[in-house]
């Protein structure tokens, strides 16, 4: 019986007596963690060795990952790394370890599970980032999520949801886009300019803002390419502000400044007779592939 395929169909980890009823024998268990493929994480608990320290030590208390931790486990956009392990636990019992933030719940932990949990327990960005990509890369449904959201005492939940944008690609333009909003401007999200292509973010009708990642030109086709689309916008009048995630994260309140002033420059220069806002409209685009 192979003992890997055992604990990957169940998710990385499994109790003995069920490894036992799927027909895997002691001798079996022994021999896969004597080849180092499986560790006993507990008496009566094995998980894959390639399991990260996080998961182990949920295991190791009897819980699950829950939460932020959840989420980096699961690969989704996470503003700030997590000081603690997130658990999910049935039981008010101490868990013995001051790493070890307890979330009550009963039964496995899904992605709507920690998604909830997220917008419970921590900043509201933070949260929206968690969801939003959850959502965005095809975790979690964003019917289920409201529907969820419905239910009563689900007021941070709605807030959240209300600001999720399915069509958005990274976590910067998420970080951006909610900063956005709440400073009170119009934002939409991948607009398409024809022979263009997409703008991440469009501010009141005006005002185009890229996003800019670590690996921002990665290549001299990339650069060229940039440069295309650059001199094709400013020669239809669609000013760019590209930021950065040092701007966006670590000086938001002047990442702000710089849309309002830019905003004003931009309606200083408009001749009186020219339209409000540039006739554009946002993508229509399914989920982004992981």
């Amino acid at each position: 019986m192979d003992i890997v395929r055992l604990l990957t169909e169940r998710g990385g980890s499994a109790r003995a007596r069920d490894l036992v009823a799927a027909g895997a024998s002691g001798s079996a268990l022994t021999r896969a963690c004597r080849q180092g493929d499986v560790v006993r994480v507990v008496r009566g608990v094995y998980a894959l060795s390639e399991r990260d320290e996080d998961a182990l030590t949920a295991l190791r208390v009897g819980a699950h990952l829950t939460c932020i931790s959840a989420a980096v486990q699961r690969g989704l956009w996470v503003l700030r790394a997590p000081g603690l392990v997130h658990v999910a636990v049935d039981h008010g019992r101490p868990l013995g370890s001051d790493r070890l933030r307890r979330h009550r719940w009963e039964g496995p932990v899904s992605a709507l599970t920690f998604c909830v949990h997220a917008v419970r327990c921590l900043p509201e960005l933070d949260a929206l980032c968690i969801v939003e990509s959850a959502v965005v890369l095809g975790q979690v449904r964003l019917g289920d999520l409201r529907t969820h959201a419905d239910r009563p005492r689900a007021r941070a939940l709605r807030t959240v949801v209300e600001l999720i944008d399915p069509h958005a690609q990274s976590i910067l333009e998420t970080a951006a886009r909610y900063l956005l909003v709440q400073a009170g401007f119009t934002v939409a999200s991948q607009v398409h300019v024809p022979g263009v292509g997409r703008i991440d973010l469009f501010v009141d009708g005006v005002l185009g803002i890229e996003v800019d990642g670590r690996h921002f030109h990665s290549d001299r086709r990339e650069f060229e390419e940039d440069r295309r689309r650059w001199n094709l916008l400013t020669a239809r009048g669609i000013p760019i502000l590209r930021v950065t995630r040092q701007l966006l994260l670590g000086e938001p309140g002047r990442f702000v400044l710089v849309i309002r002033a830019a905003l004003a420059a931009q309606q200083a220069s408009r001749p009186k007779d020219s339209p409000a806002s540039i006739p554009v409209a946002p993508t229509s685009r399914g989920p982004v592939a992981r």
